[in-house]
C-alpha cells in the first residue's frame, strides 16, 4: 500500500491547476489587501508559494483557556476533545463546522476573524497561503509530527512542509443498504441506472463539486480531474439525468438518511460506516470504490492567520497526533491516519477493514485531487445540477 499511495500523492501534488484561475473563479480575488496582492503579479502558482528564508514565530506562552476549530462535521473524536481540555485548562472548545472546502474558503475570504485552526483538503492549502488565511506552522512546538508517514510530506501543495499538518486520508465511493438494495453495487455505472430507476428519490449525494464529478467522469473512463470541455459536456450530460432521482445534496447528515432509509444509495465518503456498524438496525451498510476508479483526498491541520489563541492550537495540534490519541480520531472518524504509530493502538477490525485502510489493488485504481474548482465550465454545471435536484 505505501508505494501506491506514495504514487497517488505526488501524482496528485505535481499536476496543479493554476491556483490563480481558482481565486479568480471562486470569487476570492479582492476584498482583502492580501488578496489584492496576490492578484497583482502573473500567473498563478503551480503549489504552495513560499516566503523564502527562515520564519519568525511568535515567542511561546501559556497556554490560552479557549480554543476555536472549524472542521468538518463529526470530524473530531469528542472524548479527545474533552481530555485535551482537561489536560491542557482549556475551558472553551468551540467547533463550528463548513459542507466543503468551498464553503470554508468563502468564510475567511468574507473576514471571518477568530478561528484558530482548520482544516482544509490537501488541495486547497495553496489558496489559503496566496489569500493569507494561515500562517506557518512552528515544527518544534509540534514535536509528534515525527510519526507522520514520509509518503505525506514534502508534497505540491506545500513542498517545504510549511503550512499544514497531515490530518485524515480517504476514498469517495459508494455506500449503500445492503437488505434493501439487493442488486449488485460494484460501479459507478451500477450506482447510476439504479439511482435512475429502482430507487429514484432514495438517492443522496455529498455537497461537494469535486466528488460528484467523479462518478461521471470515472463512467466516461477520463480523469476525475478532467478540465477538457468536450469530457465536461459528457458529465453534464450525465448529472443532468441523474437530477431528478436525487434525494438531496448533502455532506453532514447524510448517514441518518442511510439509517432512517430516507435514502438507501449514497455517494459519499467512509466515515459513517464504523457507526452505521454498529447498530444492529443498520450493520447492512457496505462501502464500495467503484470498478472505474475513484478519489483519494487527504485533509490536513492548518493554522489560521492571526490567531486569537495560538498556544492553545500548537497544544491541540501536538496532542491530537499523539499516537493513542490518533488512533482514537480514527475509530471514532472511520478515516485513514498518516500517523504509522497509531496503527499499534487502533482497533483490529479498523485497521483490517479495506474501506478505511484500501489494499493495493483498490489504491492502484484511485487517482489523487487537483484543484479544478475554478474551472468555469466545472461551476456552471454545478449549479445547474443543484438547480435540477429532484426536479
Amino acid at each position: 500500500m505505501a508505494d501506491q499511495l506514495d504514487d497517488i500523492l505526488r501524482r496528485a501534488a505535481h499536476n496543479r491547476i493554476p491556483r490563480r484561475s481558482f481565486l479568480a473563479a471562486a470569487g476570492l480575488l479582492g476584498g482583502s489587501t492580501a488578496l489584492a496582492a496576490c492578484s497583482s503579479g502573473g500567473g498563478g502558482a503551480s503549489a504552495a508559494p513560499s516566503t523564502g528564508g527562515e520564519a519568525t514565530f511568535p515567542p511561546a506562552g501559556d497556554v490560552e483557556k479557549q480554543l476555536f476549530m472549524y472542521n468538518w462535521s463529526d470530524y473530531v473524536n469528542p472524548d479527545n476533545m474533552a481530555a485535551f481540555q482537561a489536560e491542557f485548562g482549556v475551558e472553551k472548545f468551540q467547533y463550528d463546522t463548513f459542507a466543503n472546502n468551498e464553503e470554508l474558503l468563502a468564510k475567511l475570504q468574507a473576514g471571518a476573524t477568530g478561528y484558530d485552526i482548520a482544516c482544509p483538503t490537501a488541495e486547497y492549502v495553496p489558496a489559503m497561503v496566496e489569500g493569507g488565511y494561515i500562517q506557518k506552522l512552528n515544527w518544534e512546538r509540534i514535536p509528534n509530527q515525527k510519526y507522520i508517514n514520509a509518503a505525506f510530506k514534502k508534497q505540491g501543495w506545500d513542498p517545504n512542509d510549511e503550512w499544514q499538518l497531515p490530518k485524515d486520508f480517504g476514498t469517495t465511493g459508494i455506500l449503500y443498504r445492503s437488505k434493501l438494495v439487493t442488486e449488485p453495487v460494484t460501479s459507478w455505472q451500477e450506482f447510476f441506472d439504479l439511482a435512475k430507476g429502482k430507487y429514484s428519490g432514495k438517492v443522496v449525494l455529498v455537497d461537494s463539486m469535486g466528488d460528484v464529478f467523479v462518478m461521471p467522469l470515472k463512467m466516461l473512463g477520463k480523469s476525475l480531474n478532467s478540465v477538457e470541455k468536450a469530457d465536461l459536456d459528457e458529465a453534464r450530460k450525465i448529472l443532468l439525468d441523474l437530477a431528478p432521482h436525487v434525494l438531496a445534496l448533502d455532506s453532514d447528515t447524510y448517514q441518518d438518511k442511510l439509517a432512517s432509509e430516507e435514502a438507501v444509495l449514497c455517494l459519499g465518503w467512509t466515515g459513517p460506516i464504523l457507526e452505521l456498524r454498529a447498530n444492529a438496525d443498520t450493520a447492512d451498510i457496505k462501502y464500495v470504490v467503484p470498478s472505474e476508479g475513484s478519489l483519494y483526498w487527504l485533509d490536513t491541520w492548518v493554522l489560521i492567520a492571526n490567531a486569537p489563541n495560538p498556544n492553545a492550537a500548537y497544544a491541540w495540534l501536538n496532542y491530537v497526533h499523539d499516537p493513542e490519541v490518533q488512533a482514537a480520531e480514527t475509530n471514532f472518524t472511520g478515516y485513514g491516519t498518516p500517523n504509522d504509530e497509531a496503527k499499534k493502538f487502533i482497533d483490529a477490525e479498523v485497521l483490517a477493514d479495506p474501506a478505511i485502510f484500501p489494499p493495493d489493488d483498490v489504491m492502484s485504481g484511485l487517482e489523487g485531487a487537483v484543484d479544478t474548482s475554478g474551472n468555469e465550465q466545472r461551476i456552471d454545471i454545478w449549479q445547474e445540477f443543484k438547480s435540477a435536484i429532484g426536479g
